[in-house]
């Protein structure tokens, strides 16, 4: 069994994790959810203007914003409403003011950013929705329907752009301030929710980043700009993290971007002189990394990694990301995780588990259905664990990658036909790269999504809801 390892102290963000240079619009920036994203993305280093419908309100928090040196512009604006009634009791005046209020203006908002957007090369468009778009709830019906065509529509016809549909849950906002005073209303939504709380504004707005008051920040300056990012939710400092096949592709990437946020990161890989090799240059960039041979498809070799790994990190892991080939199996991944949950337990709430999955899991390809049905059924694993272990304050999340470069399909890439034909079936219209997989999967082990679970991320460029092919 190989084994090295490389110590490091700390890693200033890289620019792939800043935003300095950019320019953000944030409608209703005055509150709530819409407030921490306007102060997430300035300390990110961006120069953000935002709209309100209150001017007092919105000369207050650009008062504060310029106190705290973040780059801030704001006017009056009406954003968007929520009106609170049962489904019976709405009038037809209350519908088309709701749709004219959120859906048009999203719509025409997002035609009017599309010149601008597509100047700068590379857009993003992020909406807030809910989860009242995808469930049934009482008393908003007509809020409800309102949002979840709008992004998948604009991600196909908009091709280069970036558009996201965030669906908060339940968040502490000054708009829900009646709801949380009501002690039955909050206890029954806790109880509904498998985290057991009602979600914060300020951990929202990382997700919205797709990514501070007094505690101690990162500080980055690069051309007579400074961008602070909160240290304690953007660190893994002191976590300790369990990485599958780490020696190639999406693995190797995931292993150096949970290293450069200061995660002690032990990986496995069957080929020895591989894992060597990678050893001596994580030694070289001064991660944190130590190695180890196994063949994750045998169960009595699993067990012995695990074994390493509770002696390594002292009995506590805090961070299990499993990618599986072909060649290895469904099972492997369920074993892993029930060895490691007592090492995720111990190390108290916030633990993750990452399963790399594929959109070969959400829709149907030619070929590979025996690989489809695996993929699928580690998505259903990754929301049944979340159900089932966050009690003991473990969260589980699926990455599903679309076609990324790695040395896995590297010859299929070569293949000039293919990467034309799937890469027209992408709305980004390219071929996808393992470092923009290992940012997602690094987020949902990073303290700023701890409210996130249960969830099946794509890393796609779009595929998945593209309807034109």
């Amino acid at each position: 069994m190989a084994e090295r390892e490389s110590r490091r102290d700390n890693k200033a963000m890289d620019g792939r994790w800043s935003l300095l240079g950019t320019t953000a619009l944030v409608t209703g920036g005055t509150k709530g959810i819409g407030h921490a994203i306007v102060e997430e993305l300035a300390r990110f280093g961006a120069a953000v203007h935002t709209c309100a419908r209150n001017e007092a309100e919105l000369e207050t928090c650009l008062k504060k914003w310029e106190g705290m040196n973040l780059n801030v512009t704001g006017s009056v604006n009406n954003a968007g409403i929520a009106i609170w009634k049962a489904a019976t009791d709405h009038t037809l005046e209350d519908y088309r003011h709701v749709m004219s209020t959120n859906l048009d203006s999203a719509f025409h908002l997002s035609q009017l950013a599309h010149p601008l957007l597509k100047a700068s090369g590379s857009g993003s468009i992020v909406f807030i929705s809910s989860v009242a778009a995808i469930v049934g709830m009482r008393n908003i019906s007509a809020y409800s329907e309102r949002w979840i065509s709008l992004p998948e529509a604009l991600h196909v016809n908009g091709r280069r752009d970036s558009n996201k549909l965030c669906l908060p849950g339940f968040i502490g906002t000054p708009i829900n301030q009646q709801l949380l005073e009501d002690k039955e209303i909050l206890a029954a939504e806790s109880n509904r929710a498998l985290l057991g709380r009602v979600g914060e504004a300020a951990r929202w707005r990382r997700w919205w980043l797709s990514c501070g008051g007094q505690r101690e920040v990162f500080r980055v300056a690069a051309e007579e700009k400074t961008m602070e990012v909160d240290r304690e939710r953007w660190s893994l400092m002191g976590a300790a993290a369990l990485v599958t096949a780490g020696t190639r592709g999406i693995g190797h990437a995931i292993v150096e971007e949970l290293a450069r946020f200061g995660a002690a990161v032990h990986t496995c890989a069957r080929n020895e002189v591989e894992l060597e090799k990678c050893l001596q240059r994580w030694g070289a960039m001064q991660l944190k990394v130590t190695g180890s041979v196994c063949d994750v498809s045998s169960p009595t070799e699993r067990e012995k990694l695990m074994e390493r790994v509770k002696s390594i990190f002292n009995g506590k892991l805090n961070i299990l990301d499993y990618k599986f080939v072909m060649s290895t199996n469904l099972e492997a991944a369920f074993h892993l995780s029930q060895l490691a949950h007592p090492l995720l337990k111990a190390s108290g709430s916030g633990s993750s588990i990452v399963f790399i999955s594929s959109v070969a899991g959400l829709v149907g390809f030619d070929g590979i259905c025996l690989y489809s049905a695996t993929k699928g059924a580690m998505n259903q694993l990754a929301r049944s664990l979340a159900c089932e272990w966050a009690k003991d304050g473990i969260r589980a999340n699926c990455v599903a990658p679309g076609c990324i470069r790695t040395p896995g399909n590297e010859q299929l890439l070569k293949d000039e036909e293919f990467v034309a034909k799937e890469s027209g079936r992408v709305p980004l219209g390219r071929v996808g790269e393992a470092e923009e997989v290992a940012a997602v999967a690094a987020f949902l082990c990073l303290p700023a999504s701890f409210y996130v679970t249960g969830q099946v991320i794509a890393v796609d460029g779009g595929r998945t809801v593209n309807g034109n092919v």
